[in-house]
Parts: C-alpha cells; structure tokens; sequence
C-alpha cells in the first residue's frame, strides 16, 4: 500500500476514547508519496501545536473508493487556522494537576465494583433452584461527553445478571424471593409493572438502582444494577456535594 493508496482520516476530541474525524488527507488527490507524507505531517503537528487530543485513522483505498464526507486538510487549515474559526474542541490544559476528589473517585468506584455485583449475585441466587449467569462484568463508563476538565466528566458503574428457575417456575416463584432478599438487605422495592412481555420491578439502596424483569417468553429472571453518577467533586470537600453513596 504506497502513500498515494492510503486514505488518512484525522480525528479530534475532548478525550481520547471520544473523538471525532474532522478532516482528511487523501493520497488519490496528490501527485507523489512526498506531498502525501509532507500534508500528514503538517496536520499532526498542527494537533499538537494546538494542544488538540487528536488521533489517525489509515486505510487503503482504490481509484473507486467513495470519497470521505470530510474536509481536506488544506480546507480544514485555511478555516480554522487561517480564519480561526471555532474548531469545537477545547485543547488540553497546560499541565495543570488533576482536580481535587480525583483519587477519592477512582478508589471508590473501583470499591463499589465488588458490591454491586456481589448484591446483584446474591439477590440472583435467591430464585429457588435457579442457574445463575453473570451478564455484564461490573464495569466504569463516562456518562456524556469527553472532557479535557476531568471534574466535568461523570461516571457510573453498571453489572447484570440472569437468573433461569427450573422448568415451569412461573413469575411470582422468582420475582417475590429477589424481592423479599432485596427488602432483608436494605433495599427499597417498587411495585410490581406486567406488560405483555415483562413483570418488572425497581429496588434502590443509597442512590444504587436495580431493575428486575421477568421475560415471559423466555422465562428467565434478567437483574441489571447501576452506581449513583458521581464526578470528583462528589468527592471533593471543598466543592463537592458529598452525596454518592460510600460501600
């Protein structure tokens, strides 16, 4: 694959798993592998001089290819450096500490990782008989938006797992046991919804939810469980609200 074979897309962001492409270099619209290298060189150096979270997506491409829907980095430039419009994304700070709350962050999500699924486990098994299958590995996203500000980036924790009762359990046989575990530890349990699909119910335990579905066709027990959102100033003492719920 020669340079003049290659489609480079270049992408930006906020943070490095939240990017976007914003403009590309084609080989096809150049006439020699110089003038194609010499273009993706100026355009990374443009990302860091900027101070831009940035990325390169390489392809190949044919003489056939669709055309990418972006700018060229030629046209990108003249708008945005040349012109100086907004390019929409804010560059990294000048290597200014992490905020306040942001350790406290990392350490308790990573202690609420082993609670929640335990909870989730236990309330589980509480179906008579059942098998019980973890369905989602307790795991951290960001809710929203990258952010080159951690303290404006939220996160929660999420796990889930099935519950399959033995042959011909009907819905009260596996939703009232899950329930009556989750009221013995502590949890607040909503009311019972039937649809024609699912018998569902809520359970919340300080600011953590689990929601608790029977399938009806398939007959099985599905149990999802989600953290409060917290950010570092829940942790923060000097700025935060202080109201995520510790394990």
């Amino acid at each position: 694959m020669t340079e003049r074979e290659t489609l480079h897309v270049f992408l930006i962001g906020e943070a490095y798993d939240d990017v976007r492409p914003v403009f590309a270099v084609d080989g096809r619209d150049y006439p020699d592998e110089q003038s194609v290298r010499a273009d993706v060189e100026a355009g990374w150096r443009a990302l860091h001089d900027l101070r831009l979270i940035g990325e390169v997506e390489s392809s190949a491409v044919l003489p056939e290819t669709p055309r990418p829907r972006l700018p060229s980095w030629p046209e990108w430039r003249a708008r945005h450096i040349e012109r100086g419009e907004p390019i929409g994304v804010r560059p990294r700070p000048d290597g200014s500490p992490g905020p306040a709350g942001q350790e406290e962050l990392r350490r308790w999500l990573e202690q609420a990782k082993p609670w929640l699924d335990a909870q989730l486990a236990a309330a589980a098994a509480a179906v008579p008989g059942a098998r019980v299958v973890r369905t989602r590995e307790p795991a951290v996203h960001r809710i929203g938006p990258g952010s080159v500000v951690p303290a404006e980036e939220r996160f929660r924790l999420d796990a889930g797992y099935l519950a399959v009762p033995p042959a011909g359990a009907g819905p009260d046989a596996a939703l009232l046991p899950v329930a009556d575990w989750l009221r013995a530890n502590g949890w607040a349990v909503a009311a019972p919804e039937e649809s024609p699909s699912y018998v569902t119910f809520s359970a919340t335990f300080s600011q953590y939810t689990m929601s608790v579905a029977w399938n009806r066709r398939d007959r099985a027990l599905n149990l999802s469980g989600s953290s409060p959102e917290v950010d570092t100033t829940t942790f923060d003492p000097q700025g935060g609200s202080g109201d995520a719920a510790h394990v």
